[in-house]
């Protein structure tokens, strides 16, 4: 059984219950462990990795936490509402959510066609805020809540070949600026994690050529740890960040490129 007590306390996240999409990859069940261990009760929201989602409930269970699985696909519209519902209706409330669904398709500006642009915007874009729309009714009435969305580095400063990915994730931080002093005096904080090069799906995107050559620009040296981005969550999922709110907290090891 996982050491639970340092995170417990240092998140104070017993009686929480966290909404994740995109559990079934690896920063987003890394997210949903990290909840969990502190405290958080988690349902976790996935699309075709059943069989992921299943077992990341079972080691979860197994470290003492609590996680369901629940299958939403929140690039329909209706997605993200069951996956909220199913929290209201097994847990009663909804004090956090994690929109870490995403998906990233490398074309070049001139071959990019309308269906890869519709895909990553209502992936990275729409599924996100559709997210934290459906858990602000529950959230408003208890006067307490914490969004956190999934941008990305290539949101702030782009990333050539992956122009409309960095658009489409670049969107979410006006939105949630704006969004945060919309629900601010409501207890309610909405902030955005943007992850640099993590040692996820996301780093196979590039042959061994590129991911030294992308080593070079990274002032740690290395690439990052689904860990090191949990851990933001986690912080940012606390009541320690209460006023942190309508911020993009970049998680990138001091990359400049």
């Amino acid at each position: 059984m996982a050491d639970t007590a340092h995170l417990t306390a240092r998140y104070g996240l017993d009686d929480r219950v966290a909404v994740v999409s995109g559990a079934s990859g690896n920063i987003g069940a890394t997210c949903c462990r990290e909840l969990a261990l502190a405290g958080a009760t988690v349902v976790a929201g996935y699309h075709t990795g059943e069989q992921a989602a299943k077992l990341l409930a079972e080691q979860i269970e197994a470290d003492g936490g609590t996680c369901v699985p629940v299958a939403a696909d929140l690039s329909r519209p209706d997605g993200a509402q069951t996956l909220v519902d199913a929290a209201l209706q097994r847990f009663k409330r909804v004090d956090i959510a994690v929109a870490a669904a995403g998906v990233r398709t490398r074309r070049l500006a001139l071959s990019t066609d309308p269906a890869t642009v519709a895909e990553l915007l209502a992936v990275n874009f729409a599924s996100a805020i559709g997210l934290a729309k459906a858990c602000l009714r529950p959230m408003l009435r208890a006067r307490y809540g914490r969004i956190i969305l999934f941008g990305s580095r290539a949101g702030v400063s782009g990333l050539p070949g992956h122009s409309v990915y960095a658009a489409t994730k670049g969107a979410l931080q006006p939105w949630a600026a704006s969004v945060a002093g919309e629900l601010g005096t409501h207890g309610i904080t909405v902030n955005v994690i943007a992850p640099g090069a993590i040692r996820a799906e996301q780093t196979d995107f590039h042959s061994e050529e590129e991911q030294k050559l992308v080593l070079n620009f990274i002032g740690a040296g290395r690439f990052g740890e689904p860990e090191e981005v949990a851990a933001a969550v986690g912080f940012l999922a606390s009541s320690s960040a209460s006023y942190l709110n309508g911020s993009t907290v970049v998680v990138d090891g001091g990359a400049r490129f």
